[in-house]
């Protein structure tokens, strides 16, 4: 179904007719005078706001302006113009308002209050659903900026396609750009007596990144094994100080998880960095590879792994943190018409779609299913986060959705009943009686009922409430467990009394 509105939309001081429409949970926002397509033109030469952040917050308050409401964390902005060249068809991810501190991202972010939006945090200028036009007078078409499959690699170019060079895919661009409301700003501290260190980033050089030469930038070093979507690689460590370099299918790391607010410290598994003793306290500044891009093999590097605690120590505890923190997200994708253009082209239109159903489905997965992201215009948005346990603080207490009790046992976590436990009796504050269970072991390996260093019993599960694969009452002496679970059993009634 197609909806439209007759609007009178204010777009960066001029009063411009716009009409709005929804096409199969698309916005599409029409652009006669070419007001907010301009932006993005070659006319257009503000760094700071940007080009592309300019139109992305023009395209959001015109669809505002025909009726879209404000409940939406973020928004994914395309045009169907096919006049801009590579150098004005870059795709940002500016942040509009804060959602988080201690991340990198504390702001301020001067344009916030500019966004009709008292909601919104994250508008993402991805460019031309078709071909760039040529950076010259007279020259061919450009090729086609975002591919046509969100699965296909990106290849970028100057006007035209440079053979054999490939990065990250189109749907792994989209997580790149809208990663960049909490990526990546980052610093660490090893307690190695060097203080805060940045080389877990790319360092800009005099590209002028982030407003200045000779600064860290908003990426991962190409020498950081982070297999993320915010660019760094994917490195095998091959001994005696070699080290290899290789594409592979991108994601969002477990650092980057723990900056989003879906992973605890606790969780997080140390992500190797190299660097060059040549250029110490510097990352190197590269465009990710593709998964199908040639490997390469280096030596000479110092190998550092940082953990999330390194960069805690440095950064400050996230606030909120996980799993405090919000997990569900709702995104408008949003195509500004070219002018003289009353509807999308068919082509461009579907492509958009793709895209559309594709985000949901690769966030989930990108996130280890800890995240997911709702991009429906229509019908509900997220449900009511229900709480769950602190994987990284017993102390704090359990809270189950149903506000039960759950006993793991052999089939992986029945509700059981037993006459000291009331179910859906509430909280059940786990004390100190609960990480004292191994105080008195010796034992090289003392079984999968060992806390970690965050103190959760590993064979617990503390979001699923199952006992973890492999980790049965048959996995380990049935004594022992039975012990264990009496003595679980027991505190939680001595906590009631």
């Amino acid at each position: 179904m197609v909806r439209s509105f007759m609007v009178v939309a204010l777009v960066v001081g001029l009063r411009a007719q716009a009409q709005v429409s929804i096409n199969n949970d698309i916005v599409i926002v029409a652009d006669p005078g070419g007001a907010i397509t301009g932006l993005v033109g070659m006319n257009n030469m503000s760094i700071f706001p940007s080009k592309q952040e300019q139109f992305c917050r023009a395209a959001f308050n015109a669809a505002r302006a025909g009726g879209l409401l404000d409940n939406f964390d973020g928004i994914f902005a395309f045009t169907t113009a096919e006049t801009l060249t590579d150098l004005d068809n870059v795709w940002q991810g500016p942040p509009v308002r804060m959602t988080a501190r201690n991340i990198g991202r504390d702001g301020p972010f001067l344009n916030t209050s500019s966004y009709n939006s008292q909601k919104l945090s994250q508008c993402a200028f991805m460019g031309t659903l078709g071909r760039t036009a040529s950076l010259f007078p007279i020259g061919p078409q450009g090729p086609e900026a975002l591919p046509s499959n969100p699965d296909s690699p990106w290849a970028p170019s100057l006007g035209i396609a440079i053979p054999g060079v490939q990065s990250l895919s189109g749907i792994e661009m989209l997580g790149h750009e809208y990663g960049h409301h909490w990526l990546n700003g980052v610093e660490f501290d090893q307690a190695d007596g060097r203080g805060r260190q940045h080389f877990i980033r790319g360092f800009g050089g005099d590209n002028m990144e982030n407003g200045q030469a000779g600064a860290p930038n908003q990426h991962y070093s190409h020498l950081a094994d982070s297999r993320s979507v915010m660019y760094g690689e994917c490195i095998t460590d091959l001994g005696n100080g070699s080290f290899r370099f290789e594409g592979c299918d991108r994601k969002y790391s477990h650092i980057d998880q723990y900056l989003m607010g879906l992973r605890g410290a606790c969780e997080v598994s140390p992500m190797m960095v190299l660097e060059d003793p040549g250029n110490m306290g510097k990352g190197q500044d590269v465009i990710a590879m593709g998964k199908g891009s040639p490997g390469s093999t280096r030596s000479g590097l110092t190998r550092h792994d940082i953990t999330a605690d390194e960069i805690v120590r440095a950064m400050g505890r996230r606030s909120p943190a996980y799993p405090h923190a919000p997990r569900c997200w709702r995104v408008a994708f949003v195509v500004v018409l070219a002018p003289g253009q009353t509807q999308v082209p068919a082509a461009m239109l579907a492509k958009v779609e793709r895209y559309r159903q594709r985000w949901s489905q690769w966030f989930t997965t990108a996130t280890d299913g800890r995240g997911a992201m709702r991009s429906n215009i229509t019908g509900p948005g997220c449900p009511v986060q229900t709480p769950i346990a602190d994987p990284c603080d017993l102390d704090a207490g359990v809270v189950w959705p149903d506000g039960g009790v759950y006993v793991p046992d052999d089939d992986g976590g029945v509700a059981v009943e037993d006459a000291g436990v009331e179910l859906d009796a509430g909280v059940i504050e786990l004390d100190a009686g609960l990480i004292e269970l191994d105080a008195g072991i010796d034992e090289p390996d003392a079984g999968p009922v060992s806390p970690r260093d965050g103190g959760v019993p590993e064979c617990i599960s503390c979001e699923t409430t199952k006992i973890r694969d492999g980790c049965s009452c048959n996995a380990v002496d049935p004594a022992s467990c039975v012990a264990a679970l009496g003595l679980l059993l027991a505190l939680r009634r001595r906590a009631r009394r």
